[in-house]
């Protein structure tokens, strides 16, 4: 089975969430394909990645292995006092020094989330290691888990879904019209997980008594959840921009004023970054079109600047008019774009593997969005950037006559 990209970034970010939200320091997902197990996502360390991605281990392996396993809902776990050996040439050993402690985690422990499909059959592997604390996992933990191996089992068998319906379906539009249903279900059910998660944090905090450790937990939660809830508002925005059987809702649009919200909405962070955020807005900056798209937009670019840049870095936004264009430029100095990438950018789910773009949270889907918005504008969009040497985006949009129709 050939794993396509959007799925490959799919795991990758459910693996990121494993490490920033769950607590581990590498997390590996695998999908089944004709009784091997094949390694396609692997975050968190160089080494674990280069020995890992492409790997194949037969699935028999792992069954016998985890005949000895304690089974935690869908998780499996074998301390390396039960290790049987089956995958030393398959699995990623690391060099660690355990805890003094009962529950310490050791080197050789194994602790993976079976994905299974809604009949049953096991289509995919999620793989941790390296507990960030040092201890074998709790139940709150646990627990965490156990929600990321829903969601990669969703993600994985809505992929496989896909893939097979890409099989009977002989036009391009039908199966565009497939990925976008799938992501309005996903973005609707993932946006009411979302808003529970978020009452019932609110609801905790309003609890007397809290200790410190908890208030602390639930200020992660709560930074997990405004991500999540980031992720999903991209996903249905792509969702809505890729649809035909819409029209462009069209009005007169300054520009101008767009660019000056979305720079107040990110000046505390810019702030809390150490960056400067710069706005220069010349008069006659108004155009035709959606005015919630164009603040989309604009705010993703802006919202790219300020995260990708260093602190003491400068980002400046200019919005002008020409003698038939809008012209909007959003430059940084920050961390920049390798040439092999920049053509790549505006690509649904693309991030560079580049490890300091790695450190930053994204989904990548907020230059793709930009991309759509600009197309549906009848304008055009630009990138000129150097790795360590910042980047600029150059926006061109028409700044009289008629917005083309959606399609």
């Amino acid at each position: 089975m050939e794993v396509d990209a959007s799925l490959t970034r799919t795991l990758e970010l459910l693996a990121e969430g494993v490490i920033e939200f769950a607590g581990f320091r590498v997390a590996a997902v695998s999908v089944l394909d004709a009784g091997l197990l094949h390694t396609v996502a692997v975050v968190g360390d160089d080494a674990a990645a280069a020995q890992l991605v492409d790997q194949r281990t037969p699935v028999e392996l792992l069954e016998r292995e985890l005949a000895a396993a304690d089974t935690w809902g869908a998780l499996r776990f074998v301390p390396a006092e039960r290790a049987g050996g089956h995958l030393d040439e398959h699995v990623w050993v690391p060099d660690v020094v355990p805890l003094e402690e009962p529950d310490a985690w050791r080197s050789r422990d194994l602790l993976c989330g079976l994905l299974h499909d809604p009949a049953g059959q096991l289509r995919g592997v999620l793989w941790v290691d390296l507990p960030a604390d040092g201890r074998r996992p709790g139940a709150a933990q646990r627990s965490t888990l156990q929600m990321y191996v829903r969601l990669a089992e969703r993600a994985l068998v809505t992929a496989l879904e896909r893939d097979d319906l890409e099989l009977r379906v002989e036009h391009e539009h039908a199966v565009a019209e497939y990925r976008r249903s799938i992501i309005d279900v996903l973005s609707h059910e993932l946006r009411g997980t979302a808003a529970a998660i978020a009452h019932t944090v609110d609801s905790l905090r309003h609890e007397p008594g809290l200790g410190d450790v908890v208030t602390a937990g639930l200020e992660v939660v709560h930074g997990g959840t405004e991500r999540l809830r980031s992720v999903v508002d991209d996903m249905a925005a792509l969702a809505k921009l890729g649809r035909t059987d819409v029209p462009l809702r069209v009005l007169t649009t300054d520009l101008g004023h767009v660019a000056r919200e979305a720079v107040a909405l990110h000046g505390a962070e810019a702030r809390r970054r150490g960056v400067t955020l710069d706005l220069e807005v010349l008069a006659g900056s108004t155009l035709r079109g959606d005015p919630e798209d164009l603040d989309r937009m604009v705010t993703n670019l802006v919202s790219n600047a300020v995260k990708y840049s260093e602190p003491g870095g400068r980002v400046l936004v200019r919005v002008a008019p020409g003698p038939s264009w809008v012209v909007l430029t959003v430059s940084d100095v920050g961390i920049g774009i390798d040439t092999a990438d920049r053509d790549r950018v505006f690509e649904e789910f693309f991030r560079s593997r580049h490890r300091a773009v790695r450190r930053r949270p994204g989904a990548g889907l907020g230059l793709a969005i930009v991309h759509r918005v600009v197309t549906l504008h009848g304008g055009v969009v630009r990138v000129d950037s150097a790795l360590g040497a910042g980047a600029t985006f150059t926006v061109e949009l028409p700044r009289a006559g008629v917005v083309p129709e959606v399609g």
